[in-house]
């Protein structure tokens, strides 16, 4: 065989190799991408179940509903966090008593209801989303009820239903 009819049989045998290496790149991405429903773009939660949660939360927290908030959106053990403490309320009972105090020491203040500005939340795990929120609360005249921008962190895990439930409270101004 001569030199430059082997570098011809190398030069056919290379760009078959080559042709058959990017067919078979191309067919294993389109694969990796129709399989996946939210290939690039999905952050691991639902934020309008996440948003509706919390427009739930600021809702019943308005009206002082503590059922509503204990049996739908609170979730034992429940751990509140302050600068310098940390409460844990282990079943639904101490949820209920905790929520019931504070809501009628926000009524001797006059509170009338709560406002979200913003928030934003962040996945930390499959089930675990931390959640940051801004608002205002308003005194029953429609005045600003302390400071105009509040702050509060949230723990939110998802339950067995696939709902999420907060489970931790991190407020950065006083609840009452």
């Amino acid at each position: 065989m001569n030199l430059s009819k082997l570098n011809q049989l190398c030069t056919t045998i290379f760009s078959h190799i080559k042709f058959s290496f990017i067919s078979l790149f191309v067919f294993f991405l389109f694969i990796s991408i129709s399989s996946c429903n939210e290939f690039f773009f999905s952050d691991g939660h639902s934020n309008d179940k996440i948003e509706t949660l919390m427009r739930t939360y600021v809702k019943a927290w308005s009206d002082g509903d503590v059922n509503k908030i204990t049996d739908h959106i609170y979730e034992a053990p429940l751990t509140i966090r302050y600068q310098d403490s940390v409460i844990v309320l282990g079943n639904k009972e101490r949820i209920r008593f905790f929520l019931n105090q504070t809501f009628e020491n926000l009524q001797k203040s006059n509170y009338g209801y709560s406002v979200i500005n913003n928030w934003e939340s962040k996945t930390i795990d499959k089930d675990i989303v931390s959640f940051k929120m801004n608002y205002t609360r308003f005194l029953e005249d429609g005045s600003i009820m302390g400071d105009s921008d509040r702050e509060a962190f949230y723990v939110l895990k998802k339950n067995i239903n696939g709902n999420y439930r907060i489970k931790s409270l991190i407020p950065k101004t006083p609840i009452e």
